[in-house]
Order: C-alpha cells, then structure tokens, then sequence
C-alpha cells in the first residue's frame, strides 16, 4: 500500500530512485499468501527484487550482510543477491536481482551436468562459511515438521497418509544425530533456487536459512532431482547426470547415510504439495515420491563410511589437520598432537582473515 500510495522512490528512498527519474515497473513474481510476496521491480536499466513479509525481516537483512562481508555479494564465483536496502517498519527487503538459468531449467536444457555441479560448488562454498545466523536446522526439525505433512497428505487422501506415516516411521529409526559439524544451511535449496550466474552458482530465496548439516541442503537439492525425473520421465537421463555430477564432487564433504536420509525426508516434504497443485494425478505422484524416500530409508541404515572427525578435517580444508584427526580417529590425542592442532587452526583462521 505504501508503494503504491507513494511510489517506490518514495515509500523506500534509501534506494536513491529520486535522482535517477522514471517509473517503476512492478511486477509479482512470488507470492505465499499471509507470508510474503515478491515483487520483480525495474527502473530504467536497474532491475532488483522487492521482498515484503508478513514478519519481521531483520534476520534476513542480517544474513544478507553477513553474506555479503563474506564475500559473496560480488559478480564473480558463488553469490547471492547483495541487499540494497531495507525497511523494518514497511516489512521490506530490496535486494539486487541474479540473471541466468536455475539448475531445473539447465536439466531440461539438457545440461545436467552442469546443474550438479553448480550446486555441488555452493555446497563446498557454504560448508567453509564463517556465518553463524540462524536457529538450528538439522534431522531433529524435519522430524518434527514430519507430523504436519503426514496430517495434510492423510486429510487428502488415507491411501497416501498411510505411506507417509510408515516413511516417517521409517525416517525416526534412522535418524541420524545431529552432532557433526554444521554450519549456514539454505533450508530450501530446491534446484530451482541454484541460478548459473556465469561464473559460479548463485543462490536465492533465504527465507529458511538456519544452522545445520551440509546434508540437509545436498538431500533437499538431490530431492527435486528425484521429484523431476519421476514425474517428468523425458528428463530422467539428465537429472540422473545432474546427480552423477553432484555426488562425484561432493562425496568427500558428505556422509552418505545423512544424505539419503535428509533426501528421503526432503522428499515427504515435495509430496506434501501435491493436494493443492491441482492435478488430478497428485495421488499417482505422490506414491511415486515416497517409494522413491522409502528406498532411500534403507540406504540410511547402512553402516557410516566416513567418521565425523574426517568429515570435520575436509571441511576446514587443511590437508595437515586431516591427517591428524584420521590418525586420532581411534583414540584420544596428546597434549603435543592438540597444541598441533591448534596450531593448524590458527594458521587456517590466518589465511581466511588476511
């Protein structure tokens, strides 16, 4: 209403539209009714994104700057949108607008591969983040969430909520815990949030942001693969290379248990939807996604491949901290291996501040 009573210049004038002159041309682009909405705003050869929430978007704008500090509001590598400005009273973030293909478009293009490793770039990118926003986001929250997607899909229809039901079962006795290492998880990173800015991948809409495992991101990416070669069978053989890609640049990062069970759950997540997508093969689909998640259960009961503290040493990036930490893997260190632990850290916290 503000906008629109005053204009865009007006309503938000940390953006300095006054001087440049001309209309804004607004279109909506996103819209979660009650929650937020997005607009799609260009003013001459200026072209951003206009977020208007119900809440409060302060923790957002925060993480937008913490981003950009760290280094990922420029124009080359991984990115996000840089904030350009924001109004706590009017409920509004205005941020810069990412131009090029999402992953789900590069795998309908017939670029899957590309699409997998573009997300699999960001996955290694925001594993080594020094960003501590957000709640904490890991097996334990999807669990919990679990019980209203089982309620929607078992009002919609009993067939599909029993499915549901016995996947959530499932997912409880396999639940991995949640005490690796974590750090900035997107929430939502669906392929068509993994845009192919050029350069590197850029991510958008952080709505879910929280504190988490690498997995949870990787499981909910390779999720809307699965939910696009399933229910798009013309695209199976790229969305079967888009995750070829991803895993083969990733499968040192990851724990492969967690990732089959954060990509089943992801998975009850996507068919959650389905009621209200309006078609009239929803249940069909839906069964086809929790067979998918189920079959994935039972890949996340297998024995771990790699230990938490190796996990830990590829994420910290120093081949010298690795070597150590595997060599403890199996018993308690030393005072003398701890003080060269610490001294690799330092030196790693070195090299990312200079």
């Amino acid at each position: 209403m503000a906008i629109r009573d005053r204009g865009l210049a007006r309503a938000i004038p940390a953006l300095g539209l006054e001087q440049g002159g001309g209309g804004a041309e607004l279109v909506l682009c996103g819209y979660h009714p009650g929650a937020r909405a997005t607009l799609d705003a260009r003013v001459g050869q200026r072209r951003f994104a206009v977020k208007t929430f119900a809440d409060d978007p302060a923790p957002e704008a925060a993480l937008y700057q913490a981003l950009g500090a760290a280094g990922l509001a420029s124009d080359a590598g991984a990115r996000v949108p840089p904030l350009l400005a924001w109004d706590h009273d009017l409920r509004v973030l205005v941020i810069g607008w990412l131009e090029g293909p999402t992953a789900h478009d590069l795998v309908k293009q017939g670029q899957g591969r590309h699409a997998g490793e573009l997300a699999a770039q960001w996955v290694r990118r925001s594993a080594s983040l020094p960003v501590r926003l957000g709640l904490p986001f890991g097996a334990a929250g999807m669990m919990h969430e679990t019980r209203a997607w089982i309620g929607t899909l078992g009002t919609a229809d009993l067939s599909v909520g029993a499915a549901a039901r016995a996947l959530a079962d499932a997912l409880a006795l396999t639940e991995p815990r949640d005490d690796g290492a974590v750090g900035l998880v997107h929430g939502t990173l669906y392929a068509r949030h993994i845009l192919d800015v050029g350069e590197g991948p850029g991510v958008i809409d952080w709505h879910r942001f929280g504190q988490g495992p690498a997995e949870l991101d990787a499981g909910m990416f390779l999720a809307t693969l699965s939910r696009l070669r399933l229910l798009h069978p013309t695209h199976t053989d790229e969305a079967l290379r888009a995750e070829q890609a991803f895993l083969e640049r990733t499968r040192d990062l990851l724990d492969e248990r967690a990732l089959a069970w954060h990509r089943a759950a992801a998975l009850l997540q996507l068919t959650e939807r389905l009621p209200t997508a309006g078609r009239g093969d929803w249940r069909e689909r839906a069964h086809a996604l929790l067979g998918e998640a189920a079959r994935l259960t039972e890949r996340a009961a297998e024995p771990e491949t790699m230990t938490p503290r190796q996990r830990a040493a590829v994420r910290f990036g120093a081949p010298a901290l690795e070597l150590v930490l595997q060599a403890l893997s199996t018993r308690p260190a030393t005072r003398e291996e701890l003080d060269q632990i610490r001294k690799l850290l330092d030196d790693r916290k070195g090299r990312t501040t200079s």
